[in-house]
């Protein structure tokens, strides 16, 4: 089948690209089959992100084998430039009947050229289905079968943080707040405002370094808390978490970059701008 392809979208403001890749029913040389798939959505902007795509990658899908019952698979997803794998962006997912998951993940793409999604899928009894690309193109994410997640375009996650003692070029223990507001987008529950503030200590400086701590706060299924780790790269706050709402455990990817007005390297407190990704667990 011949492939099409897109033209990814990046702009001096904020640009949101979104690919979506749903494969009918593909079945393996054995009869086995996948519902659902890999997805991606990923913001640039010229200045916060240096013209870089950033965002997050994901599946949700189904597996069945040939007789229509549940079965173990992996789905492998991956963003293509121009016909070659961009790097670093490949994740797996793994599960028996259901695979649901979303990993952070960045490339370079300029305004010309050709942006994919692209997935690959492994099933428990050594068969495969082909490797199938689709291009990005704007718009918000449609819905995928069984699938409860949310996602928070770029600025749409803001907040304020605060560091103590003040953040500076030398590596140093640190103790902060950093306090948040996201609204994000979804098919399922997950949709809505949330209100999360981090809790943690970390050992730092203003471009790299490493922390841990305690989350809390509100959202659409009621309150809550969980734990979550970081790591530093430049302006750049890499978050990953898991917290319990609802009854129900989730998983959290933030992106958040550190818009410190003075001096980027000297700082107590400053202004927090992002984007993310929340999955219910359980689904």
């Amino acid at each position: 089948m011949r492939k099409t392809v897109g033209k990814a979208l990046v702009a001096g403001t904020a640009a949101l690209t979104v690919a979506v890749l749903v494969p009918g029913a593909s079945a393996s040389a054995f009869g086995d089959s996948a519902r659902g798939g890999c997805y991606a959505a990923t913001a640039s902007n010229d200045v916060v992100t240096n013209g870089q795509n950033q965002g997050v990658i994901g599946d949700n899908s189904v597996t069945t084998d040939a007789s229509g019952l549940p079965t173990a698979a992996t789905v492998s997803c991956s963003i293509q430039v121009n016909g070659v794998e961009a790097p670093g962006t490949r994740q797996n997912y793994s599960g028996t009947g259901v695979q649901s998951g979303m990993s952070q993940v960045a490339f370079t793409a300029s305004s010309t050229d050709d942006v994919e999604v692209c997935q690959w899928v492994g099933y428990a009894d050594g068969s495969t289905d082909a490797r199938t690309c689709k291009p990005v193109s704007q718009g918000q994410v449609p819905p995928l079968p069984d699938v409860d997640a949310a996602y928070c375009p770029y600025g749409s996650i803001t907040g304020a943080g605060t560091w103590t003692p003040p953040e500076t070029a030398t590596p140093a223990p640190h103790v902060f707040v950093w306090d948040t507001n996201a609204n994000c987008t979804s098919w399922g529950d997950e949709a809505g405002a949330y209100h999360i503030v981090f809790n943690g200590t970390s050992n730092d400086a203003c471009t790299v370094g490493t922390g841990s701590g305690q989350l809390s706060g509100f959202g659409p299924e009621g309150a809550i808390i969980g734990s979550f780790t970081f790591y530093r790269g430049g302006i750049h706050l890499y978050i990953s978490g898991t917290f319990v709402s609802g009854g129900e455990e989730h998983s959290l990817q933030y992106w958040l970059d550190v818009l410190a007005s003075t001096d980027l390297c000297s700082y107590s407190t400053a202004p927090l701008i992002g984007h993310g990704g929340i999955v219910d667990q359980g689904s």
